[in-house]
């Protein structure tokens, strides 16, 4: 089972490689299995790393920065984030915030379940 500091780790580099469009490193912190729901209730699970791999080519066209607003809550394997990103063209940036993702770690210490709530516009 991932600690605590692994968990806090992983979604920090989850932050940073999505700001640096490190795409490889992002997707090796994803279990093949996961699922991913962003945001929620929209009706789009991304399931398995090739779901994972799609949503990545919206993150990179949309110019995200992402980082966290305040400590990671980690209770076992599971954590919930507060996060803020921006996304866009530089004369038309757009700031989303709060975000709350929750996620769920296997065993090996990759991202099983990824859930983000947001106020999707």
């Amino acid at each position: 089972m991932p600690t605590h500091e692994q968990i806090v780790e992983a979604i920090k580099t989850y932050c940073r490689t999505e700001t640096e469009k490190d795409r490889a490193g992002w997707l090796a912190l994803f279990a093949e299995t996961v699922v991913h729901e962003d945001p929620v209730g929209v009706g789009v699970v991304r399931k398995g790393l090739e779901g994972v791999a799609q949503l990545w080519e919206m993150i990179a066209a949309g110019d995200v920065k992402l980082w966290l607003t305040s400590d990671v809550i980690v209770c076992g394997n599971e954590a919930i984030a507060m996060m803020a990103c921006e996304t866009g063209p530089a004369d038309k940036r757009r700031r989303t915030a709060p975000i709350i993702d929750h996620f769920v770690f296997d065993k090996a210490g990759r991202i099983a379940s990824l859930r983000a709530f947001y106020k999707y516009a």
